[in-house]
């Protein structure tokens, strides 16, 4: 795969200078506030603009993210001319948590993260007039995104979805054990316990993690929660497990009734989300005739925007070349 890379990014041996100097100031101007969710859950958002900016990018993080861990990502989309708008889920981030005492990762229903980035693009986003308003989800937040786009077609120009979660990486019997079990152990453990093998934060070591082979942009965001432990969420609930791997199979039933443009990008290394259920939701939009993208970055693992700089290089490029040209020159499909 060839890819330019016309754009200028911040960089990971530059990254504690950076922080300092360019992008702490940058943080200091956001706009932020909340808006209430469903059940009347209180959801902390932030925004970046600028009058003369036409365009702005959405961006919905993963499971246990928070606004504040992309501060770099805001950074680098602002300097291209976007606006730029993020919401913290319910129960992570500094947004109301679910199960007071406790950091379990945890849900009710996960159609209410869809209705949240309803509420939140409802009454933030559109507050200001673009021209266009695009998608840039990860992980959970592009299972997110997927659904919120078949239900809110017209609300969006398009969908950039990085390692989305499809699918969660699990051997093939605990796929088809994980959702009954899970669902099964969440009426015992009412109303929130950890599935089996999830452990409440902990600072994982660099050569145990899973989500990016960029030690300095890793350890940033490890100091960051450890410098504000009301980030830290850790293992997800039984009632999150079932609940997701049911919105997974929603959103690869979405992928051939979303008409607007989708640039997916798959992490060739990702053992967090399930590669092949990306695979899947690919063929269906083309067996369906919808226009996407679909480019795998090599030697990714699973945090694509957080990675070593050649290959966070190639995902912003990816993504800003999408935004930048889907309105000027039709999609091409990719085989």
């Amino acid at each position: 795969m060839s890819i330019e890379r016309p754009f200028l990014f911040s960089r990971e041996d530059e990254l504690n200078n950076t922080m300092t100097d360019q992008i702490a100031p940058f943080w200091a101007t956001r706009q932020q506030g909340q808006v209430i969710g469903q059940d009347g859950l209180r959801l902390k958002w932030c925004a970046f603009t600028k009058p003369e900016h036409t365009r702005a990018i959405v961006v919905v993080n993963g499971r246990i993210e928070s606004v504040e861990k992309y501060q770099e990502v805001f950074f680098d989309l602002f300097q291209q001319g976007y606006d730029v708008y993020s919401c913290d889920h319910r129960g992570q981030g500094h947004s109301h948590r679910l199960v007071t005492g406790s950091d379990i990762g945890h849900v009710v229903e996960f159609e209410h993260y869809v209705d949240d980035l309803e509420t939140f693009i409802d009454e933030v986003v559109t507050q200001k007039p673009h021209q266009q308003r695009m998608i840039l989800a990860h992980s959970m937040g592009g299972a997110i995104s997927t659904l919120y786009a078949a239900r809110k077609p017209a609300a969006i120009d398009a969908l950039v979805l990085s390692a989305p979660m499809f699918g969660i990486n699990l051997s093939p019997l605990l796929q088809k054990a994980a959702k009954p079990l899970c669902r099964l152990l969440s009426e015992i453990h009412h109303p929130a316990g950890y599935a089996p093998g999830q452990v409440p934060y902990w600072l994982k070591p660099f050569k145990h993690n899973l989500l990016t082979s960029s030690h300095p942009r890793y350890q940033w965001f490890r100091d960051l929660y450890e410098d504000n432990s009301t980030l830290k969420v850790g293992g997800p609930s039984t009632q999150w497990i079932w609940q997701s791997l049911s919105a997974c199979e929603r959103a690869l039933d979405a992928a051939n009734i979303i008409d607007m443009p989708i640039l997916l990008m798959q992490a060739a290394r990702d053992e967090v989300v399930c590669n092949h259920a990306m695979f899947e939701f690919h063929r269906k939009r083309q067996a369906a005739s919808l226009p996407i993208q679909f480019e795998i970055v090599a030697d990714s693992r699973h945090e694509l925007l957080f990675e070593k700089d050649p290959i966070r290089d190639a995902a912003l490029s990816l993504c800003l070349k999408f935004f930048n040209d889907m309105d000027t020159t039709p999609l091409e499909q990719s085989a």
